[in-house]
C-alpha cells in the first residue's frame, strides 16, 4: 500500500503542476505530429482560406489533398461577424484541441505556428511543412466554443511521399 501512496502522491503533483500550464490560456509551439512550420523559401504552393459565418459557420478552400514533404502557404481572411480561427491538424490533435478550447474559451495562438486567431476584416498567414505521415486525415478547423461541431471543419488527404527507387 506504502507504494500506491507514493504514486498517488507523484501523481497529483504532475497535475498540480501541468494544470497552470494551460491556465494561462495559450498554446506554446512544439512537437507537432502532424509536420512543422515551414520555411518561406520552400513554398510551393498557396492556398487562400476565407472563414465565413455569413450563410453558417464553414471555411472556403480548395484543398482536397496535400502531398507529404509539400511547404504551403495558407492566406486566410475572417470575413465573418465574429472572431475565428484556423488551425492546421491531423484528427488526434485537433480533438486536443478542442478539449483545451473547451476549458480555454479565450485562448489565443500568438506562440503557435500551427494556428491563428482572426478578428473580422483580419488576415494572417501560416506556412505549414507537411512532412510526418499521419493517421486519419489533416483537418483545418475552427475551435472556437461551438463553431467546429457547426461545420467550421474542412478535411484533405494525406497523400503519402512516393518512396526513391
Amino acid at each position: 500500500m506504502r507504494a500506491y501512496g507514493k504514486v498517488f502522491a507523484a501523481a497529483a503533483a504532475a497535475i498540480v503542476i501541468a494544470v497552470p500550464a494551460f491556465a494561462g490560456g495559450s498554446h506554446k509551439g512544439g512537437h507537432y505530429t502532424f509536420g512543422e512550420p515551414g520555411n518561406a523559401a520552400e513554398v510551393t504552393r498557396t492556398v487562400e482560406v476565407i472563414a465565413d459565418d455569413s450563410d453558417g459557420l464553414g471555411f472556403r478552400m480548395d484543398l482536397p489533398a496535400v502531398k507529404q514533404g509539400e511547404t504551403i502557404r495558407f492566406v486566410v481572411t475572417n470575413k465573418g461577424t465574429g472572431p475565428h480561427e484556423f488551425s492546421i491538424g491531423d484528427t488526434a490533435s485537433q480533438r486536443a484541441h478542442a478539449r483545451l478550447m473547451q476549458s480555454n474559451p479565450d485562448m489565443k495562438h500568438d506562440d503557435d505556428p500551427s494556428a491563428v486567431t482572426l478578428a473580422p476584416g483580419e488576415t494572417k498567414e501560416i506556412i505549414w511543412k507537411f512532412s510526418k505521415p499521419i493517421q486519419g486525415q489533416l483537418v483545418f478547423a475552427c475551435q472556437m466554443p461551438g463553431h467546429y461541431e457547426a461545420g467550421m471543419v474542412h478535411t484533405a488527404k494525406l497523400e503519402k511521399a512516393k518512396r526513391a527507387s
